[in-house]
């Protein structure tokens, strides 16, 4: 199955550092990865890498990219050699794989090195998730996506790559989970005996209403004797009476957008109603309907599925859309109504859809320009300016260098932008755009496009043992496994957060809870111990706002 390239988007941490003396090389940026993160690799699956490069070296340069761990390169890895690249700008190809062991790769180093090697010019740390086991699932692809309501009897079918570390035929399943337990009254498919590796499908549904937050994958013996891996990947999907899914909007997560311009969602209703029924999509900020929102009527329903869309805005003030509310019924009795969660700013003024280049993330060489071109819209009728600047956490970055603004004509058109820092070491989480008046006596608007952009010499250093992820929360190897009549269960933690701890049995009854509470950042070691247990596997299981993570424990008397 060809796997989808996504564009990773930095949620949480960037880091960057530039070394050895002041870089010639321009910058190094826009990173894609053909494999999700997270994702669960057997050893030998190749992450391919995408990264952008402007290189003013006259010799030309190497760029490389290689895996990393907690602040060190990851064990067992092998990777492609460095790209050779001529002054200029172009497109490097990397990628790396894990040979051995059970690996969490948190980071990938994006560097580039004189010809030589001797020199390092620019690099950055890029946070992912990518965890390596000697079995392996990857490339999963659901045909409905989250928040979706399924009708009763409708099949979540799942499709992926798999790859085991046997000579022997296995078998596969993915059954839902609801707050970690197995949601009950499921009806799945089975799996046939499959190969070591290849392309497969599971579904499941349900014929009641029914809630579900995750889905568990395992890879089993061909006889179901021994299981080869297991880990949970959060999915938030559900089951109604009636259906309403394939929800999509016309504008990207994110957007600025207009007092005029509609969110217009398109989705599936299916019913067996034959009386008049409705469907509405209205704006929502904190739960309730948002301020000066405005929603479009909603003709009859018919019966069977059918193709609706419904637009709903912000129509005045400046305020945050944080959700859609879908409802369906009629107007005085709704029979079904969920918050589909979305990110979009409302104004009567608005800088949209921003082309950066380069794209970030990306470190720069001070004097490097950071180019963006934009369009806008506003409600002011005399003319307006707009200025970009550098901003961490909001805050503001001083020292640039930028262009200035020509007076731009209401109520909308394109415009652009450069800025870059000429010495000292900056970082950027963000662009900070302001529209003023002709005259710039009075700030009209301000937003800030998130990204990440640095610039940067020799003086500008990160200590590597700080890459960490703000909320990474890792499950180790159970030791010793197979164990009698203790075993040792190691969480590693980069931040305080909730941790639930349990063991179970093959059949999912609780035999211990470990910990069920908040644990400081570290590593902690867990003992369970119980002599009354017979011979068997039994599963500790980690629960953490990141998700479920699994091992299997064998005990042996």
């Amino acid at each position: 199955m060809n796997s989808t390239r996504t564009i990773f988007v930095l949620l949480a941490t960037f880091f960057c550092l530039g070394l050895s003396q002041p870089a010639l090389a321009d910058y190094l940026g826009g990173i894609t990865f053909d494999k999700e993160s997270p994702s669960y690799l057997p050893h030998g699956e190749q992450v391919n890498i995408s990264i952008d490069y402007k290189v003013d070296i006259p010799e030309g340069a190497i760029i490389f990219a290689r895996p990393y761990t907690l602040g060190s390169l990851t064990p067992g890895y092998g990777a492609s050699p460095g790209d050779v690249v001529a002054a200029g700008t172009g497109t490097a190809s990397q990628y790396f794989i894990i040979t051995n062991g059970e690996r969490v790769v948190t980071h990938i180093r994006v560097y580039l090195k004189s010809l030589d090697q001797s020199i390092t010019y620019l690099e950055f740390f890029v946070p992912v998730h990518y965890v390596f086991a000697p079995h392996g699932l990857f490339n999963i692809q659901m045909d409905y996506g989250q928040y979706n309501r399924l009708p009763h009897g409708r099949n979540l079918n799942i499709d992926f790559d798999y790859a085991a570390d046997t000579a022997e035929n296995i078998r596969i399943g993915a059954r839902p989970f609801t707050d970690g337990t197995l949601t009950p009254g499921y009806f799945a498919s089975g799996s046939i005996s499959l190969p070591p590796s290849g392309s497969y499908s599971q579904n499941f549904y349900f014929n009641g209403d029914t809630d579900v937050t995750d889905i568990r994958f395992q890879l089993f013996s061909n006889d179901f004797s021994t299981l080869l891996y297991e880990f949970f990947i959060p999915y938030d999907i559900h089951w109604r009476e009636v259906g309403l899914y394939n929800i999509s909007f016309d504008w990207p997560d994110g957007e600025f957008l207009h007092n005029s311009q509609n969110l217009t969602a398109t989705f599936t209703v299916e019913h067996s109603s034959t009386e008049d029924r409705h469907a509405w999509a209205w704006c929502t900020t904190d739960g309730s309907y948002s301020p000066g929102g405005v929603y479009q009527g909603s003709p009859v329903v018919p019966s069977g599925p059918q193709t609706v869309t419904r637009y709903c805005r912000i129509n005045t003030g400046e305020q945050d859309m944080d959700g859609v509310q879908f409802i369906f019924g009629i107007p005085t009795e709704m029979m079904m109504d969920f918050i589909v969660p979305v990110n979009h700013h409302y104004a009567p003024h608005a800088i949209q859809n921003h082309i950066f280049s380069p794209a970030s993330p990306a470190i720069l060489s001070n004097g490097e320009h950071l180019e963006m071109n934009f369009e806008y819209l506003t409600d002011h009728g005399e003319g307006v300016r707009i200025f970009c600047r550098p901003a961490y956490d909001e805050d503001l970055l001083y020292g640039i260098n930028s262009a200035g603004s020509p007076a731009y004509s209401p109520p909308s058109g394109s415009g652009d932008f450069w800025l870059s820092f000429l010495e000292g070491d900056h970082l950027a989480s963000s662009m900070r755009f302001h529209m003023t008046n002709l005259d710039q006596s009075v700030q009209l608007y301000e937003q800030f496009a998130p990204g990440w952009w640095a610039w940067g010499s020799s003086s500008y250093i990160t200590p590597v043992p700080e890459l960490v992820p703000s909320a990474l929360a890792v499950l180790g190897q159970v030791y010793p496994n197979p164990f009698n009549p203790a075993t040792t269960i190691p969480v590693v933690l980069s931040k305080d957060t909730h941790v639930q701890l349990n063991v179970y049995d093959m059949r999912g009854l609780l035999v211990k809870s470990l910990q069920d509470g908040e644990l400081t950042a570290g590593q902690h070691l867990f003992t369970f111990k119980d002599e009354s247990l017979a011979s068997g596997v039994y599963f500790c299981r980690m629960k953490t706002s990141e998700g479920i993570q699994t091992r299997p424990m064998t005990m042996v008397k």
